[in-house]
């Protein structure tokens, strides 16, 4: 490295399996942000409960809403988990259907939080709808939607942080549910995640 480089840290972080051998490894490009190790672990497929969970709930569905971290700095990339369950016999569409209304989980833009990827819905099952003799990609048990976001490194963040206050991150969940026999209306459910804020280290 030269110049301003210079003892610039470029953080990462590796995932050991109980034997002690290296299973993943990440790095960051802007040392600034950095993913927390329990975001790390929901990206390789690992089924983490949710902290600070709370439970909504809509006409057809109930949603159950929590984060990776308890706890996390500006600067700090964490997972958002949303656990939906449809009521028995009912299902609803995935975003990978066409045609139908899918399930889709949106944030409400803030300044003090942004989505660092899209979310990511697991494999949808199938459901045969006799009358149309079509086959369509559902969920029809529970599944799990998670939303990697980064917390933002502004100067009022910051002060919030020091403070150790609580950040409130909301959105909300849009779906149409069927079931054997009829599709209901659209509902949208709001949704909130919290964190504790805490300072910011280098």
């Amino acid at each position: 490295m030269r110049g301003r480089e210079v003892g610039v840290p470029y953080p990462g972080t590796f995932i050991l399996d109980p034997q002690g051998r290296v299973v993943e490894r990440a790095f960051e490009e802007n040392y600034r942000e950095r993913s927390s190790a329990t975001s790390i672990l929901v990206k390789l497929g690992v089924q983490v409960e949710p902290l600070r969970a709370s439970t909504a709930s809509g006409r057809q569905v109930t949603v159950r809403v929590g984060t990776t971290d308890e706890q996390a700095a500006p600067g700090r990339r964490l997972t958002l988990i949303a656990d939906v369950t449809p009521q028995p016999r009912m299902h609803v569409y995935s975003p990978e259907q066409t045609g139908y209304i899918p399930v889709s989980l949106s944030l409400d833009e803030s300044v003090d939080v942004r989505p660092a990827a899209p979310p990511v819905f697991p494999p949808p099952g199938t459901y045969f709808f006799a009358p149309l003799n079509e086959t369509v990609k559902v969920y029809d048990k529970a599944f799990r939607i998670t939303q990697e976001v980064t917390l933002a490194l502004t100067r009022e963040l910051r002060q919030r942080a020091a403070a150790r206050e609580t950040l409130t991150m909301t959105g909300k969940l849009d779906y149409q549910a069927c079931d054997d026999a009829v599709c209901y209306r659209p509902d949208s459910i709001p949704l909130a995640w919290t964190v504790r804020l805490i300072p910011f280290q280098q």
